[in-house]
């Protein structure tokens, strides 16, 4: 995945690869087109929950969710009478936060499970979208470990397909705010620190990309900034004193980008996988 963010950012900006070494520290060596210069590029995602070097909760969250929802939708396809049914959970903050951890699909099973069970014991008509809290949830000891809240809603009649009824996790949806400087300041803090040990090769230039990928809620940074809103003093700090000779932020599904060192607007393009 980092080789196709590296090559679909480069792409963006118009470059081509000519040659190419990929590595560890930094992430890549590469031979660019326009004037065929060496570029050593060490990437970063961006998150906007959290600070740079301290776990996401919305990644493993996510992972986690994913399992429930397969075998939620399974169970689902076997009861007619739930097929229109939909649900939004909330859960608890706690809940798998534990970084570079497989989600658990034994659990994520027996909360299906539970959820198929509540949902089976609380009928919902169209148009009532009834709200369950931790309270009620005393009868099912899977939702009252994991769960907060449970919104359910009959999205249409049981005739449909359980794959048209919708599910979701609301903490995974909730990643989508502002833009967070101060990750970014912290990114490159961490970068700045790191970048001494690493092997640079016969580069002409440093390059630290710190990428938006909105592979996740977590990665996303939506619309770009005015370009004064980026005059954060300690921002201007970090990149001044980086020994990155370049610095890059990049919002990929918003298709926009900022230099940071040096600083320059903010450009917005047009999405080059579209045609």
């Amino acid at each position: 995945m980092e080789q196709l963010l590296i090559r679909e950012f480069l792409s963006s900006l118009g470059y081509k690869i000519l040659k190419s070494k990929w590595q560890e520290g930094p992430d890549a060596i590469l031979t660019l087109s326009k004037g065929k210069k060496r570029v050593a590029i060490e990437h970063t995602d961006y998150f906007n929950d959290t600070l740079a070097g301290a776990c996401s909760p919305l990644t493993p969250i996510a992972e986690f969710w994913r399992a429930v929802h397969a075998s939620l939708m399974r169970r689902i396809s076997h009861r007619r009478h739930l097929a229109g049914i939909g649900g939004q959970v909330t859960l608890k903050e706690n809940t798998h936060t534990t970084k570079n951890k497989a989600p658990d699909t034994h659990l994520a099973r027996r909360l299906a499970r539970e959820l198929v069970a509540f949902a089976n014991d609380h009928p919902v008509r169209k148009r009532e979208y009834p709200q369950f809290r931790h309270r009620d949830f005393g009868k099912y000891p899977i939702l009252d470990s994991l769960c907060d809240g449970l919104l359910l809603l009959r999205e249409s009649d049981d005739a449909t397909r359980a794959s048209h009824a919708c599910w979701n996790c609301r903490n995974t949806t909730i990643g989508f705010i502002n833009l967070d400087l101060e990750y970014i300041k912290s990114a490159i803090e961490q970068k700045n620190k790191k970048a001494d040990k690493y092997n640079w090769g016969d580069a002409d230039e440093k390059w630290l990309l710190i990428a938006a990928s909105s592979c996740r809620p977590s990665n996303a940074a939506g619309p770009s900034m005015p370009n004064e809103d980026w005059a954060d003093p300690n921002l201007l700090a970090a990149c001044c004193n980086s020994p990155f000779d370049r610095i890059i932020f990049w919002e990929r599904i918003r298709c926009w980008y900022k230099w940071l060192k040096p600083d320059e607007d903010v450009v917005q393009y047009e999405d080059p996988y579209i045609n």
